[in-house]
């Protein structure tokens, strides 16, 4: 039984918090043995001041490593960009060394390119470091491995995954009477962070034009942030106020509910690393809208299973939607395409890189 120290934000939202919960419990489940350290501290809180995380990061982290380590064999560190969230790796390159520990990174990035450019130096001490580094896209593997080709034996592609206990097709119907929303539109849905990286306002720009053809269409956004009262203008101004509707935070359990009772999942990022959304979308035979940015069009292969379009192009955008609206979409397809990533699948292709160190693990 392989002994793992995962290395996390566990937040309430986030790409990187929701990986980091759901692999380690799938890990669990199959058999490992998994120890948090969780960059928000040990008690839950639901706000963590930045000194907190600061430290978690940095110091925290190194100590409960080192505490710890007879209770673990390999540590993992989830990280992303920014040097903020990425100082966790430097601190737990040093843990590695100290404890004699093997060390896996999985770097979660939107804009790889932008970050290693900038902090270069800094993330191939990391790279050296690593026993091993896991990324969620071919992209990221591809442009790392050009910078650092002599280390391109220690990059893995292992793309973020789906909780098939919560996320499945369902009935459309039911679903939209559980929201009490109406059966007759057709019903986009988005869930993301309301900033400028996730594209809304090339959304509603598309929707504007859409709507001047057909007005059965509902788009409801989910999600908070701080561009929430320009796009609540945007949509006024626009006369969208019956088309697009924003409605805030939504509990995790209802998220897979709320993708059901949709016609399609649309994100128009600008950037993105692999979006667990664009998993959990599909495991609901629900058809994913959006750009070849990061990771994407790496599994939105087929128009089979989505179409997409490039970023920061609304009239491209609306386009896409149309067609969208207007096709015959297999649902049960989808579905059975977007099995192999559940987080089961997920946490057995990641044991498979820790039993490279430890095989009698197995």
């Amino acid at each position: 039984m392989v002994r793992v120290l995962m290395c996390g934000p566990l937040a309430l939202s986030g790409g990187v918090s929701t990986h980091t919960k759901n692999l380690a419990a799938s890990l669990s489940s199959i058999g490992a043995k998994v120890m948090i350290l969780n960059y928000y501290g040990d008690d839950n809180k639901i706000k963590v001041a930045d000194f907190e995380k600061l430290y978690w990061r940095t110091l925290g982290g190194l100590y409960k490593s080192i505490i710890n380590k007879n209770d673990y064999d390999i540590i993992h560190d989830q990280t992303s960009g920014g040097i903020f969230s990425f100082v966790s790796s430097v601190t737990l390159s040093l843990a590695a060394k100290m404890t004699d520990k093997k060390l896996i990174v999985t770097f979660h990035h939107s804009k790889t390119e932008t970050f290693i450019q900038k902090y270069k130096h800094i993330f191939k001490i990391v790279l050296i470091n690593s026993d091993k580094m896991i990324l969620v896209s071919n992209k990221q593997k591809k442009f790392i491995e050009q910078l650092f080709p002599e280390h391109s034996s220690k990059l893995i592609v292992i793309p973020n995954g789906y909780d098939s206990n919560l996320f499945y097709l369902r009935n459309t119907d039911e679903c939209r009477a559980l929201l009490d929303l109406p059966k007759d539109k057709k019903i986009l849905f988005n869930i993301s962070n309301l900033i400028d990286i996730k594209g809304h306002k090339y959304l509603i720009k598309a929707l504007e034009n859409v709507t001047k053809d057909r007005q059965d269409i509902l788009c409801l956004i989910a999600g908070k942030g701080h561009l929430q009262e320009s796009l609540e203008n945007q949509i006024r101004i626009a006369g969208l106020e019956n088309n697009v509707k924003l409605i805030g935070w939504i509990k995790d359990e209802d998220i897979p509910i709320y993708l059901n009772a949709c016609d399609f999942f649309v994100l128009p990022s600008l950037g993105e690393g692999n979006p667990i959304v664009m998993f959990e979308a599909i495991s609901c035979g629900r058809p994913f809208i959006g750009t070849n940015v990061g990771g994407i069009p790496e599994v939105i292969i087929s128009e089979d299973y989505g179409l997409l379009c490039n970023p920061a192009d609304p009239a491209k955008l609306s386009e896409v939607i149309k067609i969208a609206l207007n096709k015959k979409w297999d649902n049960n397809k989808i579905k059975e395409y977007g099995k192999q990533f559940s987080w089961e699948a997920i946490a057995k292709k990641t044991c498979r890189v820790y039993n490279e160190f430890y095989p009698e693990a197995k």
